[in-house]
């Protein structure tokens, strides 16, 4: 099982945050019972080097997320798993 947090604060959610909210919409359905996906309000960016929207799969940190790196990143997480 992979853990996904996807950043909802607003400074992430404003920079394309909001795409990442409706992960249902993104993640291939081989995927779904494998991951847990958990809102959180901040994964410690830092504002004067900011690259949001962020998302946290595992312990890596995705800089300017989307949808495909984080697929992406399950995918080898799961393979290291198996």
């Amino acid at each position: 099982m992979v853990t996904v947090r996807v950043c909802v604060g607003t400074y992430c959610y404003l920079q394309g945050g909001q795409q990442l909210a409706q992960w249902k919409n993104y993640i291939p359905k081989t995927l779904m019972d494998k991951v847990t996906f958990v809102g959180s309000s901040c994964l410690g960016c830092k504002e004067d080097n900011a690259k949001p929207p962020y998302a946290k799969v595992g312990e890596v940190l995705i800089e300017r997320a989307t949808p495909e790196k984080i697929i992406a990143e399950i995918e080898t997480q799961l393979e290291l798993i198996n």
